[in-house]
């Protein structure tokens, strides 16, 4: 089953050196990814959708490196740390529109011993759970491994004239393995995700390198990053290709298209964060993304929408 990866992992003696496994890590997971999955019982696809769907409220948890802005933490102080807040967001109505939407967030979140986390504080929803931590010689060196949770909200052909008459993707439940590793400023990760159910039935690929720096204090941070995606053919097909019988019933007349594999999108995005006070927190954070290949290529985006695709995330939050 598909989480025989993270007990096989979590099993593995802890090394000392996190450069020297890192290669190691990214061969486990494409490896690992790359066989097949199994559609989930009828059941299992209940529960955890109605988990996934009580999560879809955006968070906003601070980071160590906030916490760190925030001061040191007292002796016996709770393992626990809560967020509540309001956000909003930006974003095209489907992936390659040139049609934007603009939507309010609840940001509500929780999180454990900075190990287990519902939500994320970038705003994406998701259970996340850290379950392998190497430290470098310092507090800014180490290496995370983590599995989480999130969703993939699907798709409605009403949602855009563009999508008329290609049907609808319904929306499912994605897990997703990450290797995060961070040098003092500097960051780097390794991600894949898996469609657990719904119609999306793809995996991605994603990598990037992020640079953060104090805007002359420690409370207000701003992070750079970089990153590409790889998509594998299901992935492709279902969000960016165009089946004959698509094209015959499409509002726009579109050519049947076929996407493959391959690289889907490469990007950048700026982030800052910064502490009024030791509990509430501002946050900002710009991304842009370039489609490539057949994703660029497909009539939805060629002929009625965009390559490129901007979003936005703005809020604030009150932590405790």
């Amino acid at each position: 089953m598909g989480y025989s990866l993270y007990v096989h992992l979590i099993v593995i003696s802890p090394p000392t050196n996190p450069i020297s496994i890192f290669g190691n890590i990214v061969h486990i997971m494409l490896s690992s990814f790359s066989r097949p999955f199994p559609k989930p019982n009828t059941f299992f696809r209940i529960r955890i959708a109605t988990l996934t769907a009580v999560l879809l409220a955006g968070t906003m948890l601070p980071s160590n490196s906030n916490a760190q802005a925030q001061g040191d933490s007292k002796e016996g102080s709770s393992d626990w740390k809560f967020t509540l807040g309001v956000a909003g967001r930006y974003f095209a109505d489907y992936k390659g529109s040139d049609d934007y939407d603009f939507k309010p967030l609840p940001l509500v979140g929780i999180l454990w011993r900075d190990i287990v986390s519902i939500g994320s504080h970038k705003g994406s929803p998701g259970l996340k759970v850290n379950f392998l931590q190497v430290n470098g010689s310092t507090p800014r060196d180490r290496l995370v491994m983590s599995t989480s949770f999130g969703y993939f909200s699907g798709r409605d052909q009403d949602d855009n004239d563009a999508l008329q008459g290609l049907g609808d993707l319904n929306g499912g439940v994605t897990a997703k393995l990450t290797a995060d590793y961070k040098l003092q400023k500097f960051g780097a990760f390794l991600s894949a995700t898996r469609d657990m159910s719904g119609d999306r039935e793809g995996t991605t690929s994603n990598a990037g390198l992020r640079y953060t720096f104090d805007l002359g204090s420690p409370k207000t941070q701003l992070t750079s990053g970089t990153s590409v995606t790889w998509a594998d053919d299901s992935y492709m097909k279902n969000i960016f290709g165009i089946s004959a019988t698509q094209a015959a019933n499409s509002a726009f007349s579109y050519s049947a298209h076929s996407a493959g594999s391959g690289f889907s999108e490469a990007g950048v995005n700026v982030s800052v964060r910064h502490f009024l006070n030791q509990s509430v927190g501002v946050m900002g954070q710009i991304s842009y993304k370039q489609l490539l290949g057949d994703a660029a290529n497909s009539p939805i985006v060629e002929g009625q929408g965009s390559s490129g695709q901007l979003s936005a995330l703005f809020g604030m939050s009150y932590n405790w």
